[in-house]
């Protein structure tokens, strides 16, 4: 929890709540966990996210356990302040709350006299009498609490609860990413191969990269720009433009089919591929990962439903 005040403009605030609150209702539930989770998410960790979500009712638990993997990777992270200390900005522990300094202090609040003073949210989860900020039996009850009191309470406004959690709209299109992942249910699914799954976690990576036209990296893309050099960390080969991607793969006729990885496509006219403009990366849930426009940054967006949407290709699938 970086609490790093970054201005971001009221109406893209009301955007972003109108675009991923709805997202995140829909296809991140409180259900059991998918493989994915099952494999990222440590042992240990896994029980502590789940029973301390169901402490905020209408908080979901992949929420809860994206910010532990953005924030400290489930406590596996070797940088300052995860397990001792605090880092830069003063935040401390697996989930990274304020302990002093730029980031505030959100774990043990201040002293009354204060004005105004900081609430303080720091947890005995394990009841051993002592609130322990690098204890994730401490620490992660104190973050649902944390979401609970700034907007995730009965579901009301789980992206605006993120954003109190680290004031970036990148933070919350990511943790609302990885929550999608984590949350088994119909159009999640695992990513098919090793090509696939490189491609997919490096257009992760580069959410909140600015939009630029013809650029394919490292800090600009455009939308094909931003599929070839994915896919090229895969060690897949795609061509340049989006009209020119649509021809590599196998075509994904029915969009149940869709699996992370692929290559959704859009264009003027339904009925002609040369119409094409613009393409993204499937990332389940029917989402994408793109390069959206000039003045836009990457980020993750729904794909399925737009009057757009012409079809899609699977690229380590053979031709089209």
């Amino acid at each position: 929890m970086k609490k790093l005040l970054i201005a971001v403009p009221l109406v893209m605030l009301l955007l972003l709540g109108l675009l991923l609150g709805g997202l995140a209702m829909r296809i991140i539930g409180g259900g059991p966990p998918s493989q994915s989770a099952m494999r990222d998410i440590p042992p240990g960790y896994l029980p502590l996210y789940q029973a301390a979500a169901d402490t905020c009712p209408g908080l979901p638990w992949p929420v809860l356990a994206a910010i532990g993997s953005i924030e400290s990777n489930h406590g596996r992270s070797t940088a300052q302040g995860v397990t001792a200390g605090a880092n830069f900005a003063g935040a401390a522990g697996p989930m990274q709350f304020g302990i002093g300094g730029k980031a505030g202090n959100t774990w043990g609040g201040l002293p009354v006299h204060q004005v105004p003073p900081q609430v303080g949210y720091g947890t005995d989860g394990d009841g051993d009498g002592i609130a322990n900020v690098y204890q994730p039996a401490d620490a992660i009850p104190a973050a649902a609490k944390y979401l609970c009191a700034n907007g995730a309470l009965r579901g009301a406004d789980i992206p605006r609860a993120i954003f109190a959690y680290n004031h970036a709209d990148w933070y919350v299109t990511k943790v609302l990413a990885v929550a999608s992942s984590y949350a088994a249910g119909p159009g999640v699914a695992l990513p098919a191969g090793p090509a696939v799954e490189r491609a997919v976690a490096f257009a992760f990576s580069q959410l909140g990269k600015e939009y630029k036209w013809g650029a394919a990296g490292e800090d600009f893309y455009d939308c094909s720009g931003l599929t070839q050099r994915a896919y090229s960390k895969g060690g897949v080969t795609l061509p340049r433009t989006s009209r020119e991607q649509w021809y590599f793969g196998a075509r994904v006729l029915n969009p149940d089919d869709l699996q992370p990885g692929d290559l959704v496509f859009f264009a003027h006219d339904l009925t002609d591929p040369a119409t094409i403009h613009h393409v993204g990366i499937y990332i389940g849930a029917g989402n994408m990962i793109d390069a959206p426009h000039k003045g836009a940054v990457v980020s993750m967006r729904p794909a399925i439903g737009r009057g757009d949407y012409i079809g899609a290709v699977r690229p380590t699938a053979g031709p089209a």
